[in-house]
């Protein structure tokens, strides 16, 4: 995506020199946007997780973000169909189908193959801890 921005700021230079004016402003409104949307996936990159009395604590790139509730459930999952947010850009974030039709699910998952899904309150939460199974035996003693 970096690329992309980069190589719109190139070809906008090209059509504004050329005298392609507004070829030129819609590329550098679109490599605007790619480059707005990639620092602020940057900031939302899930680095770790951890587990509070009362809530799930997504440690982020840009600080820390909290999901109140109590954890519960915890079980191995995976993502589906996207519904809204990134799929990819540093990592799967956003509201995701789940797999095995559990309904949609917040993720804040930085691997595919590790997720891991939890209730944490009234909301069904995907996570990638970096050790699944070490996570999910925990969580299972904790229980």
């Amino acid at each position: 995506m970096w690329t992309a921005a980069a190589v719109l700021w190139i070809l906008a230079g090209g059509a504004l020199i050329t005298g392609e004016s507004g070829v030129g402003l819609i590329m550098v409104g679109a490599a605007a946007l790619l480059a707005g949307l990639c620092g602020y996936y940057r900031r939302r990159q899930p680095l770790g997780y951890r587990i509070d009395p009362d809530a799930l604590v997504v440690v982020e790139r840009g600080g820390e973000r909290r999901i109140d509730g109590p954890v519960a459930n915890v079980r191995d999952g995976g993502l589906g169909l996207r519904v809204l947010g990134s799929g990819g850009l540093y990592g799967y974030l956003g509201r995701f189908r789940m797999k095995d039709h559990e309904g949609p699910a917040r993720a804040y998952v930085s691997d595919l193959r590790r997720v891991a899904v939890l209730d944490v309150g009234e909301v069904v939460v995907a996570i990638s801890p970096q050790d699944k199974a070490a996570f999910l035996q925990q969580e299972a003693r904790d229980a």
